[in-house]
């Protein structure tokens, strides 16, 4: 039986596991020196290189003390295919080859990347090797074994040429994303705000069949 308090097309409520976390940031706080912009949580270079800023969650006012551990996209959002700003700011999931695909956040440069950030974690590639699975999950993972070990040397060398503070921690090993995201990255129900503001929600060009839920 339907319900005549709901329109069609909308998400069903549910209960929010993330009422103790941090709101989705609907603007990207103030950012480190030098540090490269990135398309989702735990793709971060550095402490307070996330969603939040230098100045961290207005819930607790710290920000995210790693590399890998920050919360969700500093790069522009965009909401398609080779809409991206840089290197390593695109998403992944909807359009795109399936070589494209398997490396989500893994793109040379601007308009290289394929697919929305943030990259929301119902998200899942339709080609390629990851075809059926996370987005997100694989992201991480590629971000882990590929983008940081190559970007973390070109940032000590920019670091020893002046061009990233000293002060900058740099480590081998990446910090552990929110615990409540790790198994699945950025929820739909945590971008969109309870599924109330779905303006939140940039991707559109993912809809449905991509994971990211309808758009406004």
């Amino acid at each position: 039986m339907s319900d005549p308090q709901r329109t069609n097309g909308q998400p069903v409520p549910e209960h929010n596991p993330y009422k103790d976390q941090p709101a989705f940031p609907t603007t990207i706080g103030p950012q480190p020196e030098g540090l490269p912009l990135h398309a989702c949580m735990g793709l971060n270079a550095c402490a307070g290189a996330d969603r939040f800023g230098t100045a961290g969650p207005p819930t607790t006012g710290k920000p995210n003390e790693c590399a890998g551990q920050g919360y969700c996209a500093t790069t522009a959002d965009h909401t398609c295919h080779v809409k991206n700003d840089c290197r390593n700011q695109g998403g992944c999931g909807l359009y795109g080859t399936g070589e494209e695909m398997n490396q989500p956040a893994k793109n040379d440069c601007r308009s290289l990347g394929s697919c929305a950030t943030p990259i929301n974690a119902e998200r899942f590639s339709t080609n390629g090797p990851n075809q059926g699975k996370s987005v997100w999950l694989r992201a991480r993972d590629v971000f882990a074994t590929e983008v940081w070990p190559e970007l973390r040397a070109e940032l000590l060398h920019k670091q020893a040429q002046g061009q990233v503070p000293a002060t900058q921690k740099l480590p081998e090993k990446l910090g552990p994303v929110p615990e409540v995201f790790a198994p699945s990255g950025p929820t739909y129900l945590w971008i969109s705000a309870d599924n109330t503001k779905r303006d939140n929600m940039t991707a559109c060009g993912a809809s449905g069949m991509s994971g990211a839920g309808g758009c406004a």
